[in-house]
């Protein structure tokens, strides 16, 4: 067992995260059945979800990458910083899924919208891991998540504390 200085409760169980993700797989697995599908995951959280999803989809995919970040202390774009954007226009006229690790304020997942929409897809599906429940009254566009948390900083499953416990296979909550 490992050892953190931090304090670690644990939230969602690496079974809870796995039986979830193969709920939303068989979905889209029904959905999306002969179609082509276009999955985007939202680095660096999302990845441990976006990889766990992707092996159980039995369509063809397309896949990339685009990577946010939000700082409080930025006043344009309301702190939203792109390190990397979509480069090819893979999307236009897709499907697209996009695999968030959770909806926080909702800033970073709404700059990643209006950049999807820039390409045309035919459609947009946002998912999300988690959302912390009553952080986002003004979010405006259409998401789902597989678990709704209460506002409390997560670890684990591809959620990081300054770079640290991303590699956790279960959520936690944290104090320092």
């Amino acid at each position: 067992m490992m050892k953190f200085r931090d304090k670690l409760e644990l939230l969602i169980t690496k079974k809870q995260l796995r039986d979830k993700i193969r709920e939303l797989a068989d979905s889209l697995n029904t959905k999306y059945k002969g179609k082509e599908l276009t999955v985007i995951c939202v680095m660096n959280g999302g990845l441990f979800f976006y990889a766990s999803l992707l092996k159980q989809l039995n369509m063809k995919v397309n896949v990339d990458i685009i990577s946010v970040s939000h700082y409080t202390n930025l006043n344009f774009n309301k702190g939203v910083i792109f390190q990397k954007k979509i480069t090819k226009p893979i999307i236009t006229g897709q499907d697209v899924i996009v695999i968030e690790d959770l909806i926080d304020t909702g800033f970073t997942l709404t700059a990643v919208y209006e950049e999807i929409t820039f390409w045309s897809p035919r459609s947009i599906r946002m998912i999300t891991l988690l959302d912390k429940e009553g952080t986002h009254p003004d979010f405006k566009y259409p998401y789902e998540s597989l678990f709704k948390i209460p506002n409390k900083f997560v670890v684990g499953f591809g959620l990081d504390y300054n770079d640290s416990y991303r590699q956790l296979e279960n959520i936690y909550t944290i104090e320092d």
